[in-house]
């Protein structure tokens, strides 16, 4: 009678980082790539006075420049769309990856900062704004900032203006009872958004089906210039879900010493 195998004879020892590996090959074999990408620093009182819609910085535009070296070079695949809010500091940070891929950015106006009507006429007191504002009991925070944007509002604005992106590249989503599949044509593609911390932060926490809260910009913080990588993996049926693969991406700020 043969003997029964046993779990131990069955079992070969793997090869050093061959587990690693077959992860990556996933990674790399993803054919829908969406790269959030936060504004560089904004330049909020040139001259000692305060504006509503600020440049960047020359720092600003450093980390600009930094990124668009980091996502031209393929490392998620060749970009196919750039889509920019329209506020100045996100239009400048777009600009250098636009130049570097050939690709004209698309503005979406639904991709803008949630409102903010921030009284001061220094950094101090906007500060302090910022400051009392985040003291409210929690409940008020669903009001947005002060005598600004609702929270609400500004989660549908953002949500709307991402189905329409992905929109355009037939990329839509399914619900199939509590859950949401994203149905997808099985070619390669790379969008990259380009917008704010709030935004970006809203974008996370719809597309991975997380239920949100007011302050998704503080659960799901990003640097200024850095960027956050989510593809679609095929799970289910039919269609797939979106998989945090990168969150607050520095390297490339670290390399050009802006970090």
């Amino acid at each position: 009678m043969t003997p029964k195998k046993t779990l131990e004879h069955a079992t070969t020892v793997p090869e050093p980082g061959a587990q690693a590996r077959r992860e990556a090959r996933l990674r790399e074999e993803a054919t829908l790539t969406l790269v959030l990408l936060r504004h560089g620093e904004p330049d909020w009182f040139p001259e000692g006075r305060p504006v509503d819609d600020a440049h960047l910085t020359a720092r600003g535009r450093a980390q600009a420049v930094a990124a668009a070296r980091d996502l031209a070079d393929g490392r998620y695949g060749s970009v196919n769309a750039i889509y920019v809010s329209p506020l100045l500091r996100a239009q400048e940070t777009a600009q250098p990856l636009a130049e570097a891929t050939g690709i004209e950015p698309v503005t979406v106006a639904d991709l803008a900062e949630i409102g903010i009507a921030a009284p001061g006429a220094s950094q101090a007191e906007v500060d302090e704004f910022f400051k009392q504002a985040m003291r409210r009991p929690l409940p008020e925070h669903w009001n947005g900032w002060p005598e600004g944007e609702g929270f609400r509002p500004f989660h549908q604005r953002v949500s709307r203006g991402i189905a329409d992106v992905l929109a355009r590249h037939e990329v839509r989503p399914c619900k199939q009872g509590d859950y949401t599949v994203w149905l997808h044509p099985p070619r390669r593609q790379t969008i990259v958004v380009v917008a704010h911390g709030g935004t970006n932060a809203v974008l996370v926490t719809h597309l991975l089906d997380i239920p949100p809260v007011p302050w998704e910009w503080v659960r799901f913080e990003s640097e200024l210039g850095a960027y956050s990588v989510l593809q679609a993996r095929p799970l289910g049926v039919e269609g797939g879900v979106w998989s945090l693969i990168d969150f607050n991406e520095v390297d490339h700020l670290r390399r050009a010493r802006l970090r």
